[in-house]
């Protein structure tokens, strides 16, 4: 993609950093602070978008094709996907704060694009390369708990065998 060449990061990079970003925005979007809903968010809209209660629905669909395009870009489906992102927020909170630049300091292109190399590098490519392992073995940790032995559903859902 050419906003992966731009930018010198995985196109799977890309996509997470982007996933990140539309939550963000959806979450902004619900906001009820006048100034984010009213003036912020329409800014970063281009054009299409006449009601800001729109919001949203437009960063939910945004968020949609970008999942969908990291499910194709890594090889996994969406539960896979969606756990590693569990994963990379999980990381986030555990080190908040180590990445923390001022909004003045993202203005400038290069600042932006030093602190994307910094946080995929000490996020994304950390998940990233253990990728399956830790899919694994935490689906798997996930799947042992009783709640999800013990329900008929959930052992469908997950193909599970009965409990012993």
């Amino acid at each position: 993609s050419t906003i992966a060449r731009e930018r010198s990061l995985s196109p799977a990079s890309v996509k997470i950093i982007r996933v990140l970003l539309d939550i963000s925005f959806i979450w902004s979007s619900c906001s009820k602070h006048p100034v984010t809903r009213s003036q912020v968010l329409p800014s970063l809209v281009n054009g299409g978008l006449d009601d800001p209660r729109d919001l949203p629905n437009f960063f939910y669909q945004h968020l949609e094709r970008d999942v969908r395009d990291l499910t194709q870009l890594t090889g996994r489906n969406f539960e896979e996907v969606v756990f590693f992102l569990h994963l990379i927020v999980k990381s986030l909170m555990e080190t908040a704060g180590e990445l923390c630049s001022s909004p003045t300091e993202l203005t400038q292109r290069e600042l932006r694009e030093q602190w994307e190399r910094e946080f995929d590098k000490k996020f994304i490519q950390p998940i990233l390369s253990s990728l399956h392992t830790d899919v694994q073995r935490q689906m798997n940790q996930v799947l042992s708990e009783k709640r999800i032995a013990n329900n008929p559903i959930l052992r469908i859902v997950y193909e599970r065998e009965e409990p012993d």
